[in-house]
């Protein structure tokens, strides 16, 4: 079981609790995602993190009508998540192992790091991920899902406040997840707009030039799918 590598003081672990104290409250009167996203963001910067996701562990593209997807995240990582479809994420698999929170560097300890794990990590890194601190969460019956604290590099990773993170992660996922409930309405609405790949870009310019979903694949050296 991860556990943090270092544990607050006394008095930071209080000052700590009391942003998770605070954010409970406020989360009761949310009214909307948006609402919710704020909430979370601001509690994220005072624990000193700068991105967070919340979401259940699905594909992009998929429905999401029931799972929560709320982030922060920079608009041209989302990008690449989304174009990388399908591609394993060794945080997630380390989530899915188990129960209690872990940072970034303890992934080899939980699941089998593999190359293009690592080459996930940089590319990460190159989008100002460097380092975070993940909380599972696990309701029976559902799919699985997680809570994410990111620092980009110019912030090294706030370790006094991992169990006040812990906390957070817990308690702003099952909001996320009560409100879906109440509501049906879908988190995934609230990410930042996604820009085009060049990529993407060049498919939609030539299916406004009239051409088909084959002979575009073929011009670009891509499959049809």
């Amino acid at each position: 079981m991860a556990v943090p590598a270092v544990l607050p003081t006394a008095q930071g672990a209080h000052v700590k609790l009391d942003v998770v104290q605070e954010f409970v409250a406020a989360s009761a009167d949310a009214s909307s995602m948006a609402d919710l996203r704020a909430l979370v963001a601001d509690a994220c910067s005072e624990l000193g993190f700068d991105y967070f996701p919340i979401d259940h562990h699905i594909r992009f593209g998929r429905p999401t009508h029931d799972k929560v997807r709320l982030t922060n995240y920079p608009a041209d990582w989302i990008a690449v998540l989304r174009q990388e479809e399908g591609v394993s994420d060794p945080v997630l698999r380390a989530a899915e192992r188990t129960s209690s929170g872990f940072t970034w560097s303890q992934v080899d300890r939980l699941v089998r790091v593999t190359e293009k794990d690592r080459q996930r990590f940089r590319r990460a890194a190159a989008h100002g991920l460097v380092q975070g601190f993940t909380v599972p969460n696990h309701v029976p019956g559902e799919t699985f899902g997680s809570c994410h604290f990111v620092v980009n590099g110019e912030n090294d990773l706030p370790k006094e406040s991992l169990p006040a993170a812990q906390a957070l992660g817990a308690f702003a996922f099952e909001a996320a997840r009560q409100m879906l409930q109440s509501q049906a309405e879908p988190s995934e609405r609230y990410l930042a707009p996604v820009p085009l790949t060049d990529r993407q870009r060049d498919c939609v310019m030539f299916a406004a030039r009239g051409k088909s979903d084959s002979v575009i694949a073929q011009l670009l050296d891509i499959r049809p799918r």
